[in-house]
């Protein structure tokens, strides 16, 4: 990971991580072949072309265009698909029962295993609540609406030991601001 730091006193980070950086170069040379394709292009337009010929080498360029982009599109799409971040269907190996309300969390159990498949069924007491689940590095691992009279499921697999944040990720009142809890996962 590459960490650049900002200067003239500025106290601004930017992470790029291997994806961002690989993205950056693709792009880059995708830009430096269309500038050159574009030249190539401008040094060639300098006679008069018949229209006919414009339109009879358009309409060539533009079918195989279009299968080129239709092949990539779905390249891309069918390639997407194993590398989504959806559930695979396994059936959780507990269930925590979650209760919101102005301004709490109730939550039974209050701690599960490590590398444990856990299913959050979330629903609310009172008014509409944002459930969000944040591992122990601060990162939201998801979220679901927590509802009156709905229960809402969110299943993730909880692989670090630690304390995880439960956190309102909806304004519901006043002390909207104080509604957090931890959630310990504890090793095996």
């Amino acid at each position: 990971m590459q960490v650049l730091t900002a200067q003239a006193g500025l106290d601004l980070k930017l992470q790029f991580g291997e994806p961002q950086t690989a993205l950056a170069i693709v792009f880059g040379l995708l830009a430096l072949s269309l500038a050159a394709l574009f030249a190539v292009i401008a040094a060639q337009t300098r006679t008069d072309v018949p229209f006919e010929r414009v339109q009879k080498v358009g309409y060539w360029i533009r079918r195989r265009w279009f299968v080129f982009l239709a092949f990539l599109g779905l390249s891309v799409v069918t390639t997407s698909l194993f590398f989504l971040p959806y559930s695979s269907g396994a059936k959780p190996d507990l269930v925590v029962r979650v209760t919101g309300g102005q301004f709490y969390w109730s939550l039974t159990p209050p701690s599960v295993p490590a590398g444990t498949r856990v299913r959050f069924d979330v629903t609310s007491a009172d008014v509409n609540h944002g459930f969000g689940l944040y591992d122990p590095d601060g990162e939201l691992l998801g979220s679901v609406q927590a509802m009156p009279g709905f229960h809402n499921e969110l299943n993730v697999t909880l692989d670090k030991p630690g304390e995880y944040l439960i956190s309102c990720l909806e304004f519901c009142g006043v002390s909207h601001h104080q509604m957090a809890r931890t959630f310990k996962v504890v090793k095996r």
